[in-house]
């Protein structure tokens, strides 16, 4: 389906030929849901009598969750070498600044915008400063994430810059681990899930992904993830250290972050041994008719 061409590239749904693309339409359709669901919440009156306080905490956990989830385009792209998922990154990226701004405004509001005290907290409050130190570094990137700022600094430079996006990361994931008040699951699985990431690009620089070195990181990544949650708690409860990592071979209660990295890393590595096996990656294919000529 081809829509006019001197309108279609402005809907995020087309991509640069103006043609209407399934995948971005998807991508678009499930960014925007998590912000229709926090309106029928408010709508329909099932939020708690303080609402702000609930969409402060769900407009920012959705910040996170999209924001780590962009980061997963260029590994998955890696592995998958399904080229189209880039057709996604940006967007990714600019829905992750649309829900950090969407929780400073309803933080904002649940403060009932006294800027003389949202000011103070913003410098008195370390959570808060680091949090705003984040949204600053997004800022900087969406506001140059197009293809007119790509051309004005060079692809050099404009990489450069939006390589603080893992800066962006590091500083959001601290925040939300200073905010909250005792259970850290969450917190710990989008640490966890950053980690692996991370790994994933350091093991492409290395090796060729493959399936011995991509389950190798999803296992270091998982007792990482494992050992970062039982810190926080034993920092912030005084638990003891052990009694929190005894906590992930317990399945009576729930799934802990770790067992959910160890998967998705898992996942992701027999993926890659089976894409292998289908297709080999170009560098792979020019030795092998290299070694046989």
């Amino acid at each position: 389906m081809t829509l006019r061409t001197d309108i279609a590239p402005w809907f995020p749904w087309t991509d640069r030929a103006g043609r209407a693309s399934a995948l971005k339409l998807v991508c678009c359709l499930a960014l925007v849901a998590p912000a229709a669901w926090m309106a029928l919440e408010w709508r329909m009156g099932w939020l708690s009598p303080k609402p702000f306080t609930d969409l402060v905490r769900e407009s920012g956990d959705w910040a996170v969750r999209v924001l780590v989830l962009s980061l997963a385009v260029t590994p998955l792209r890696w592995v998958t070498r399904w080229n189209r998922l880039v057709l996604v990154r940006r967007m990714l990226g600019l829905a992750a600044l649309y829900y950090t701004l969407l929780h400073i405004a309803f933080w904002c509001a649940d403060l009932r915008f006294a800027w003389l005290q949202i000011l103070w907290e913003m410098f008195a409050r370390l959570f808060i400063a680091v949090g705003l130190a984040a949204t600053l570094l997004m800022a900087a990137l969406g506001v140059t994430s197009n293809d007119f700022s790509i051309r004005r600094l060079g692809a050099v430079r404009w990489n450069a810059l939006h390589a603080w996006v893992y800066v962006a990361g590091l500083l959001s994931l601290a925040h939300f681990f200073m905010e909250i008040r005792l259970d850290a699951t969450e917190a710990a699985m989008m640490t966890g899930f950053f980690v692996l990431l991370m790994a994933f690009r350091l093991v492409r620089k290395k090796w060729t992904p493959g399936l011995v070195s991509l389950a190798g990181t999803a296992v270091v990544c998982a007792v990482s993830t494992a050992l970062i949650e039982g810190v926080y708690y034993s920092l912030s409860t005084r638990v003891a250290f052990s009694r929190v990592l005894e906590a992930n071979f317990d399945f009576s209660w729930t799934i802990r972050p770790a067992w959910w990295v160890l998967a998705a890393g898992l996942v992701i590595a027999l993926l890659a041994a089976w894409r292998n096996r289908v297709a080999p990656a170009p560098s792979v294919t020019r030795a092998l008719a290299a070694r046989s000529a």
